[in-house]
């Protein structure tokens, strides 16, 4: 059953613009998650009316590796290029993520999004 709600269709909105940056991939479901790759954590969000919902959303960049200096140099090109889109970035920080008993280096950036109908 394809979700169609406000919150939903924001996500993917996310997803499809983050996926049109060339050689990224955007998973929007922890299962999937194997690096080099961006993920859309669950957002929160401030009602200002039925038809309109401030969120923010969590996003993790993804390097493979070592959390070394190719690694950070790679995540923050990534980075680089989502502010180049235009995704309003309001912040990153660097974090480490365990996956599957390995540790992976990433970025968390906050991405604040208006969603109305």
């Amino acid at each position: 059953m394809p979700y169609t709600d406000l919150f939903n269709e924001a996500i993917d909105d996310l997803a499809d613009t983050l996926a049109e940056i060339s050689g990224l991939r955007v998973v929007i479901d922890p299962q999937q998650i194997n690096p080099p790759c961006v993920f859309i954590d669950a957002p929160s969000f401030d009602t200002f009316s039925p038809n309109s919902i401030k969120m923010t959303f969590s996003v993790q960049v993804f390097s493979l590796g070592p959390s070394n200096l190719d690694a950070l140099r790679n995540i923050l090109s990534i980075c680089a290029e989502l502010v180049d889109k235009k995704v309003a970035v309001m912040g990153g920080r660097p974090v480490s993520v365990p996956i599957g008993g390995q540790e992976f280096p990433a970025y968390e950036l906050t991405i604040p999004l208006q969603a109305q109908t």
